[in-house]
């Protein structure tokens, strides 16, 4: 019986660790993206107005890099603001959508009124500091009427993206990606105003 009683409470004392432990462990937070990326997740905006001293006027940037020419960008990025400074006014400014030549199936995407179909942006727009501005599946073109441009801009998440690309093999959602070229005006492939 001796055994018995010093067995009870050290048998409880093991019980209530192993309660306390799986209560201690069930409140630890759980991140699906860790587990499975989020195809709806919204995330930060990306562009920002280039610093760079040399051709660094009225070019975009983005927090994930620029590369080879190539801005990245990411998706889900919604209600985004970037000023670009240092335009020349009645300059034509433009960059092409580095996406928008990627397969798409052949289904017309309802309630886009406008949009492009074919394009990574869900919405492009001067809001301020442009005369005249265009949204295609080519890309954004702007005719600049001041030295600060405001562009806004919202891109699609990845499963609308990709519901327009069932054929793609690799569906990548998470991270950047080379999305658009850099602001370009007079360029042979830049786009008219």
């Amino acid at each position: 019986t001796t055994m018995r009683t010093r067995s009870a409470p050290l048998l409880i004392a093991l019980l209530l660790g192993c309660l306390l432990g799986a209560r201690a462990q069930a409140t630890v937070s759980f991140s699906p993206i860790s587990a499975f990326p989020n195809r709806y997740a919204r995330n930060v905006c990306s562009l920002i107005a280039s610093q760079a001293a040399a051709d660094g006027a009225c070019q975009l940037d983005s927090y994930y890099g620029t590369t080879r020419g190539r801005v990245s960008m990411a998706f889900g990025e919604t209600d985004c603001v970037v000023t670009l400074t240092g335009c020349v006014p009645g300059v034509c400014y433009s960059f092409r959508d580095a996406t928008s030549t990627i397969e798409r199936d052949d289904v017309p995407r309802p309630g886009t009124t406008g949009a492009p179909a074919a394009s990574l942006f869900k919405d492009v727009s001067a809001v301020e500091g442009a005369s005249s501005s265009s949204f295609t599946n080519d890309g954004f073109s702007f005719k600049a009427s001041s030295s600060t441009v405001k562009i806004a801009y919202s891109v699609h998440s990845c499963a609308d993206y990709y519901s327009y690309r069932g054929s793609v093999g690799v569906q990548e959602c998470r991270g950047s990606f080379a999305a658009i070229t850099e602001v370009g005006a007079g360029m042979p492939n830049s786009l008219s105003c």
